[in-house]
């Protein structure tokens, strides 16, 4: 399937922090390595670091590569991945129309990620005093919002915790300080603040400097910060998935019937549906009657 394309590229959203642009650099690297020698393996960036999505299909173009497969490294469809990077994509296209890009999905739903941010939390024990404070990086797309609500929810769906607030650490709101208010006069006693972020950079950094900071301000008050993804294989595995579908013409990123298997210990959804079934026979019969 692979020989379909002589060259992916892996896109990026780019940081000024170079720490998070070198983490970056080596999942690219981690993802080369398991598709080498099928296809050599590129990275680029949408903003703040190079190389820039256009240079880096001109470079290609320049090594005779002329069937690209473009993934957007993002865990949700706002903007960027909608929007700014299909137009530098087309822009790229115009410049070399003689390399054909086809444009695969971002990370999305999946059930790995839903793991993978369960693994996150996991060290910190359900119980009424502790809740879950899921921080995204905020986009002008309401759809990319109401996403992250969704994972949100299906977080508590799946786990034992009582009380899973929303934040946002830039751009709409509720704004991280608002959430973290908001748990602290619920009378929550310890926060765990679960970055859904995939790289450390600026934003990662503000969301520990103001967790720890409103710690500092409030007492009887205790509030974790646990890591971004990184370079976990669920991550690196999930690219690999993503290069595969758009060489198949296959789209799972907002697949979402695997979550309703999640939550049968909140419903006991078995025994529920057949009392639900049963109570809807009874009231055709009396209306029948």
């Amino acid at each position: 399937m692979l020989a379909l394309v002589d060259g992916i590229l892996l896109i990026g959203h780019g940081s000024g922090d170079e720490e998070g642009v070198a983490q970056f650099e080596e999942m690219v690297n981690q993802v080369a390595k398991q598709l080498t020698p099928s296809v050599p393996v590129y990275g680029a960036f949408l903003e703040f670091a190079d190389p820039r999505i256009i240079e880096m299909v001109s470079q290609l173009a320049s090594k005779g590569i002329r069937r690209i497969a473009a993934i957007p490294v993002m865990l949700l469809d706002a903007g960027h991945k909608m929007h700014d990077i299909p137009h530098e994509l087309a822009e790229a296209s115009q410049t070399h129309p003689e390399v054909d890009i086809q444009y695969g999905d971002h990370l999305g739903f999946d059930p790995d990620l839903m793991t993978l941010l369960m693994r996150r939390a996991e060290p910190f024990q359900p119980d009424g005093g502790t809740g879950i404070l899921l921080v995204g990086r905020g986009s002008s797309d309401p759809v990319a919002n109401a996403h992250f609500y969704q994972m949100s929810r299906m977080f508590w769906e799946a786990t034992q915790y009582t009380w899973v607030e929303n934040a946002f650490i830039g751009i709409t709101q509720p704004d991280l300080p608002a959430g973290l208010e908001r748990m602290y006069r619920l009378g929550i006693q310890r926060i765990i603040v679960v970055p859904y972020f995939l790289f450390t950079g600026k934003l990662f950094k503000k969301i520990e400097q103001t967790s720890y900071n409103f710690a500092r301000d409030h007492r009887n008050l205790a509030v974790h910060v646990t890591q971004y993804f990184g370079l976990e294989d669920t991550i690196v595995d999930l690219v690999i998935r993503r290069i595969g579908e758009v060489l198949k013409e296959k789209h799972t990123a907002y697949d979402v019937d695997w979550m309703r298997t999640w939550a049968s210990h909140r419903y006991f959804l078995s025994s529920h549906h057949g009392e639900h079934a049963h109570s809807h026979q009874d009231h055709r019969r009396e209306n029948n009657s």
